[in-house]
C-alpha cells in the first residue's frame, strides 16, 4: 500500500501527461476523496452559481475525479490530469508546507465536519466513542488536543505512538488511511500518528479499551465497515457551503455517526502559477 508520507519526502513523482485532443479549457478537473462528500459539494455549489448566472462558471463544467487515496490524487495533480483537488485547509497546508510547488486556496465559506463512524450492528462501539468524544469536549480536552496535537503538526510531522493497552478489556478495530494528514496520518514505516491518535488515546484511557489499527484507504473505508474488517473509521460527517442549500458527505446503509470531534474550513489545492 502506497504511504502517503513515503510519496511526500521522496517529492512528488511527476509523470508524463499527454492530451491528443489538447485540454479543454471549458472543462475543470477537481480531485475528491472517495467517502468525502467535497464532490457532493463542488457540484451543488457549481449549480448554484449556474442558476445565478455567474460570469466565467455557468459556460464552465465542473467535473470531479474521485480517488481512493490522497497519493494518486496529488500526482494527477502534479502531472496535470485534475486542475486541484477539494481538501480540508489543515491537510493543505500540511502538503504545502512539504511542497513548494503547491499553492492552497482557502474556502472559509465550507466547514468540514470530521466524525467516527461504525455500523449500527456496533452500537456498543458507538456508544464507547461518541461518550468519550462528548465528554471531551465537555471538558475542554478537544480543544486542547486540537491546539497542541494537531496545529503544531501542520509544520512538523508527529512521532509514531503506541496506544494504550489495557489486559483482557474490548479490542476495537479502527480504520486508518493516511490520506488527512496532520489528522490521520501514516508514517514512512508504516505506523500511525497524528491527532488521531492522541484522540484514540484519549478515549482509549476514558473507556479502557484497546484499539487495534487496520490500514486502508480512503476509498475503501465504508466495505470495510460493512464487511466487518474494521470496527469504526474516521469520517466526514457533513460539510456546509454558504452558496449550497445542503450537502453531506457519502454515507452507507445501517452506519452510526459520532458527534463531530473537529471541525476545518476548505480549501482548493492546486499548483502555483508560473506567471
Amino acid at each position: 500500500m502506497k504511504r502517503f508520507l513515503a510519496i511526500i519526502l521522496a517529492g512528488l513523482m511527476i509523470l508524463s501527461f499527454s492530451s491528443c485532443g489538447g485540454k479543454d479549457e471549458n472543462v475543470i478537473k477537481v480531485g475528491a476523496l472517495e467517502g468525502s462528500g467535497i464532490d457532493n459539494v463542488l457540484s451543488e455549489e457549481h449549480n448554484a452559481h449556474s442558476s445565478k448566472g455567474n460570469s466565467g462558471v455557468s459556460n464552465r463544467t465542473i467535473q470531479i475525479v474521485n480517488y481512493s487515496n490522497l497519493s494518486s490524487a496529488l500526482m494527477d495533480l502534479e502531472s496535470g490530469k485534475i486542475d486541484s483537488i477539494g481538501h480540508d485547509v489543515c491537510t493543505a497546508k500540511y502538503i504545502a508546507a512539504r511542497n513548494n510547488k503547491i499553492a492552497v486556496v482557502e474556502q472559509p465559506d465550507k466547514i468540514i465536519n470530521y466524525s467516527m463512524m461504525t455500523m449500527d450492528s456496533n452500537k456498543e462501539v458507538y456508544d464507547i466513542l461518541n461518550n468519550a468524544i462528548k465528554d471531551m469536549k465537555a471538558d475542554g480536552t478537544l480543544d486542547s488536543l486540537i491546539e497542541n496535537e494537531l496545529k503544531a503538526y501542520i509544520e512538523n510531522d508527529p512521532e509514531p505512538k503506541d496506544l494504550p493497552h489495557f489486559e483482557g478489556a474490548q479490542t476495537i478495530k479502527i480504520g486508518v488511511t493516511g490520506d488527512l494528514p496532520p489528522m490521520d496520518f501514516v508514517a514512512a514505516n508504516g505506523k500511525a500518528a497524528g491527532f488521531n491518535i492522541a484522540l484514540l488515546t484519549e478515549i482509549a484511557n476514558r473507556a479502557k479499551v484497546n484499539f487495534e489499527l487496520v490500514q486502508i484507504d480512503a476509498g475503501a473505508r465504508a466495505m470495510a465497515l460493512s464487511s466487518g474488517k474494521i470496527d469504526a473509521a474516521f469520517w466526514t460527517k457533513y460539510i456546509t457551503c454558504d452558496i449550497c442549500n445542503s450537502a453531506g458527505a457519502e454515507k452507507i446503509d445501517g452506519n452510526l455517526i459520532t458527534e463531530s470531534y473537529f471541525s476545518s474550513t476548505g480549501s482548493i489545492i492546486q499548483l502555483k502559477s508560473d506567471k
